[in-house]
């Protein structure tokens, strides 16, 4: 039906009324005419999405003064042929030359299409694409902040785009100690070159889709030629294809969409605000995904250590690293076991505990009117509600909201002999650990195997605990980002790749070599030593 409609359309008269009846009269739709030697000139575009400033200097000054110096241009030369011709008689020499003047505009509409088709060279602003409406969606280019100059059936879209996006700003979700202040913005365009100007190389390539039937979402794959494999390049192309929903309001869309399972707990791929730590992705051989209206840039793959490894890394002296990473790994731990420890050594397994701590614990939670397992949950629970009410509200309630359950309900609930101090102690411990992973899938999975291992813990003591391990293991050892083992280097093993990158960081300068998981252009750079003398 809508072909039979497109292949109608005979005039700009035509192409404007299927316009106002497909927006169904949009009152954010403008419609203009340029009225040249009675021939018309149509200039459609959506107000809230335009520059009129930019369309009215620029688009419509320029058909103007381009079709009046033109038309002027060949009149002029008329006239002095004609006068040329009669210089030796003055019979009637007015009324001859208001004849050819009419015989001219006659001729007015070649002149203003050769204008309107050569519009590229005329128009200096902006990106301008010829439209065919049987290829190309012209409600795509109005809605993207284009300006439609329709002349009978030639249609060109000038991109006139608003600025309607914030400025550049730091990062919100990362905290940034050292490195780059900037960080990516809903502008696709912004983000894109906030990359670029990190990564100047040709190799750099862009390539871009459109996913979502309604919201027509641009979606961009960026990776280094000669560094990414091909068959990852494909693999997410393919992916991307396959993609049939109405529309991608933000890259974690995209992110559900393209995970190898949706059944898994934890990320498979790295939802960044930091160009830097993009841009340094790109150089290992990883892609990056960048979504329209999104701040959010996507990497591809992503293995479970990128998410305790962190890019201010290597804004840090090398030899202090080791510590900092050693503390990442330990808080790892500690953010899902301690809790569920605690509950096996209190309830099942007591001999483990010395005796004089034993009978610290046993003093502490006297009085407390319930088992360790449920006072443990009822904690966590108070401490996530406090945790997610700190996302949600303000900036500036946050820190009241914190200080009032930390302090104050917590203080509470041990004088009321609710829960004991040991209890306190433990679930802080935890909710602290677990504050060093800022992804927030990650921190959701953390809580998520948190409660699984404090039900096993529950029922088996530290035999259940055991339990609960062998099926984490289990399920990050079967989990895969594009293809690739999400454990990695741990599993496949990678002593090299352990020890040089897991617990530290190679010094820059020797830090020659990719990994092979990613790659096949290992080298990075060959270090020149200077000769000696």
């Amino acid at each position: 039906m809508e072909e039979n409609k497109i292949s109608n359309l005979n005039s700009s008269d035509d192409i404007i009324n299927y316009i106002k009846d497909s927006t169904f009269n949009s009152q954010d739709i403008v419609y203009k005419e340029l009225i040249i030697q009675d021939e018309k000139i149509h200039i459609v575009y959506d107000e809230p999405m335009v520059d009129t400033t930019t369309i009215s200097d620029f688009v419509i000054r320029s058909i103007k003064n381009s079709v009046n110096e033109k038309i002027f241009e060949n009149i002029d030369n008329k006239i002095e042929n004609f006068e040329e011709e009669n210089n030796n008689t003055k019979i009637s020499l007015e009324n001859k030359i208001e004849q050819k003047l009419k015989k001219l505009n006659k001729n007015t509409s070649k002149e203003i299409e050769q204008i309107v088709t050569n519009l590229e060279k005329i128009i200096t602003i902006g990106k301008i694409k010829k439209l065919d409406l049987t290829q190309d969606d012209i409600f795509y280019y109005l809605f993207s902040g284009f300006t439609c100059v329709i002349y009978h059936t030639i249609i060109y879209a000038v991109n006139t785009r608003g600025n309607i996006d914030r400025s550049i700003s730091e990062p919100t979700s990362e905290k940034n100690i050292k490195g780059p202040k900037d960080a990516f913005t809903e502008n696709y365009q912004n983000n894109i070159g906030l990359i670029r100007k990190r990564i100047k190389s040709e190799k750099l390539v862009l390539e871009e889709s459109k996913v979502g039937r309604r919201s027509k979402t641009k979606i961009g794959i960026m990776y280094i030629e000669d560094i990414a494999r091909p068959n990852l390049v494909e693999y997410i192309k393919e992916k991307l294809k396959k993609i049939n929903i109405d529309a991608i309001l933000d890259s974690n869309y995209i992110m559900e969409i393209l995970e190898d399972s949706d059944k898994t707990d934890f990320p498979t791929m790295i939802s960044t605000e930091r160009p830097d730590l993009v841009s340094n992705m790109l150089l290992q051989g990883r892609l990056a995904l960048i979504v329209e209206n999104s701040p959010f840039v996507l990497i591809i793959p992503a293995f479970i250590t990128d998410f305790i490894n962190n890019v201010e890394d290597y804004y840090q002296k090398n030899v202090n690293l080791f510590i900092t990473k050693i503390i990442r790994y330990i808080a790892f731990f500690i953010t899902i076991f301690t809790p569920a420890i605690y509950v096996a050594l209190t309830t099942f397994d007591q001999e483990t505990i010395p005796t004089q701590l034993l009978l610290s614990f046993t003093t502490q939670r006297e009085g407390v009117p319930f088992p360790a397992f449920l006072e443990a949950f009822i904690m966590i629970v108070s401490f996530e509600l406090l945790r997610e009410g700190d996302f949600r509200i303000p900036n500036t309630g946050g820190s009241t909201l914190s200080i009032v359950g930390a302090l104050i309900l917590g203080d509470a609930a041990v004088n009321a002999g609710i829960v004991s101090p040991i209890m306190i102690i433990v679930i802080a411990i935890t909710t602290i650990s677990g504050l060093m992973f800022t992804d927030i899938n990650m921190a959701n999975a953390l809580r998520t195997w948190r409660f699984i291992l404090l039900i096993f813990a529950s029922m088996a003591g530290l035999v259940g605990v055991a339990v609960g391990l062998f099926l984490l293991i289990i399920k990050l050892a079967s989990t895969t980002s594009a293809t690739k083992p999400y454990t990695y280097p741990i599993a496949p093993i990678n002593l090299n790749s352990i020890m040089k990158n897991l617990f530290k960081r190679k010094n820059i300068s020797n830090d020659t070599k990719r990994q092979k998981i990613l790659t096949n252009n290992l080298t990075k750079y060959v270090k020149i030593k200077e000769q000696a003398k």
